[in-house]
């Protein structure tokens, strides 16, 4: 089966969403700074952006080079019911998959930004993200892009945005140095504008995570959907307990997240992440950075403590921490109990249901070939365990998004066999109709002795038997030309 070496590649993936692979090692040094009692950010991307502004490494080319002819692919589903600010009409125009543009103020972090759709499956099958080596032209580059991770898009609660870190500075490289205050105080807002809105976030966090399971717990931060305003409490506060920095700035259950992730370079595959909330309508984009101050002690992977020494925090639930007192970067209205948390616990076990149901109704076995019910049986059988046993419902979302993307690469065979032969038959229908219809005009366009006429009605009715009972197309106007032959020589002279 030409899909059965895909199956095996998820069962090798073991069905780890992953992140981002193979980001660079980096050279940082960190800058000298002033303290400010309040800061905004200092710029703008440019109102007409080009493709990448940074510096490349000496080992590639100065900037992305346009390719003869663009790589065929699907496109980024645009919303058209929304409209599309000027600034980006130019790069659609170059490449359907620009979503938006991130600018860090005093960083070199100033890009566009790409999704590819295929990342959604491709990442199943142990696949590099499309961008990860590619610029915005789809040429091979080796700092790649900045693109948006799969499981996020435009507008989604948390939108993520992967960038390398390279070792002359570039991409994502800058983000390494926000576990320094005075970095953070220096650039506590940053600006991601999308196709339809321009925006700035204020920084919430800025953390480190492993993603080897033998460094500990994997905390997952890619996480684009939340199955409830308590469910994206709950991650907020993961974050903050992890933030090196202590940011002055408040979060709530309306509020919308940006984050930025690149590799960091203490432990092998490690990841730091720079995470910032949208400035709210008629909020001041000033921070009040001498607030600003480092965790005394941010929760890291177990490996840090091996390493290092330390006491990990201990870390409750939102609603544990807020009413003891814990908590004082939550300015929300509402007021939240144990019982939120039992109640989350119920809502991840509907979604594991709703899940499951998803994946087993997301096709009809009467359309697909025996061969492939098995082998959608077998991605099934793969994804389902993985389901059980998540911790998240935004994890059960993505498991579920991925299974049924994947089962959709299975076109039904069993009904596009039966809609050809459907349309074979129609084409036969017609083309013998065509054959008989002219045998028969050719009969009535001549004139037979009395004693040729039985001989012709009994050609005509021998052809149409023959070809009513073909099957072959390609026979029938060679039936048709004998007939025809055959009657002009039985035509009087």
């Amino acid at each position: 089966m030409k899909k059965l070496h895909k199956i095996t590649a998820l069962l090798l993936a073991a069905l780890c969403i992953i992140s981002i692979t193979s980001c660079r090692a980096s050279d940082n040094e960190d800058s000298e700074v002033t303290e400010q009692t309040s800061i905004e950010e200092s710029s703008e991307p440019s109102s007409t952006p080009e493709p990448s502004k940074a510096e490349s490494s000496k080992k590639v080319s100065s900037k992305p080079s346009k390719p003869s002819k663009q790589e065929s692919k699907e496109e980024v589903i645009v919303d058209s019911s929304r409209e599309i600010l000027s600034d980006f009409t130019g790069l659609l125009a170059e490449n359907s998959d620009t979503v938006g543009w991130v600018n860090v103020p005093n960083t070199p972090i100033d890009y566009v930004v790409v999704q590819s759709p295929k990342d959604l499956i491709d990442t199943a099958y142990e696949q590099d993200p499309y961008y990860l080596q590619k610029d915005f032209y789809g040429n091979y580059y080796y700092p790649g892009s900045i693109f948006m991770d799969y499981r996020s898009e435009i507008g989604c609660k948390n939108m993520i945005l992967h960038g390398h870190s390279m070792a002359n500075g570039t991409m994502f490289a800058g983000l390494l140095n926000f576990s320094d205050l005075g970095v953070y105080k220096s650039s506590p807002v940053l600006s991601f504008n999308t196709l339809y809105e321009k925006s700035k976030w204020k920084i919430i966090a800025v953390i480190k995570v492993n993603t080897l399971e033998y460094h500990g717990p994997i905390f997952r931060y890619l996480r684009g959907h939340f199955g409830s305003d308590y469910d994206f409490l709950n991650f907020v506060y993961e974050l903050r307990m992890r933030s090196i920095i202590d940011c002055p700035v408040d979060v709530n259950e309306n509020d919308q997240l940006v984050t930025l992730s690149t590799c960091a370079y203490d432990f092998d595959s490690f990841r730091l992440a720079v995470i910032a909330r949208k400035v709210r309508e008629g909020e001041s984009s000033a921070v009040k950075v001498s607030d600003a101050r480092y965790n005394p002690n941010p929760l890291y992977p177990d490996i840090w403590y091996n390493c290092f020494g330390g006491t990990k925090p201990e870390v409750t639930s939102f609603q544990d921490a807020l009413n003891s007192k814990k908590i004082k970067w939550y300015d929300g209205k509402k007021k939240w109990s144990k019982k939120d948390d039992d109640e989350l616990a119920k809502l991840l076990q509907s979604y594991k249901n709703k899940a499951e149901k998803t994946i087993r109704d997301s096709y009809n076995e009467s359309d697909y070939t025996q061969d492939q019910i098995s082998e959608i049986n077998t991605i099934i059988g793969i994804y389902l365990p993985y389901v059980a046993d998540a911790t998240d419902i935004t994890r059960v979302m993505d498991l579920c998004k991925q299974c049924t993307a994947i089962i959709k690469t299975y076109l039904p065979e069993r009904k596009k066999l039966e809609d050809e032969e459907k349309a074979r038959q129609t084409a036969l229908k017609t083309a013998r109709a065509a054959a008989i219809n002219e045998i028969e005009s050719a009969a009535k366009s001549r004139k037979f002795s009395a004693q040729n006429q039985e001989k012709v009605r009994e050609l005509i009715q021998t052809y149409k038997k023959k070809i009513n009972e073909c099957q072959d197309p390609a026979m029938i106007p060679v039936m048709r030309d004998n007939a025809v032959s055959r009657i002009d020589k039985l035509k009087s002279g």
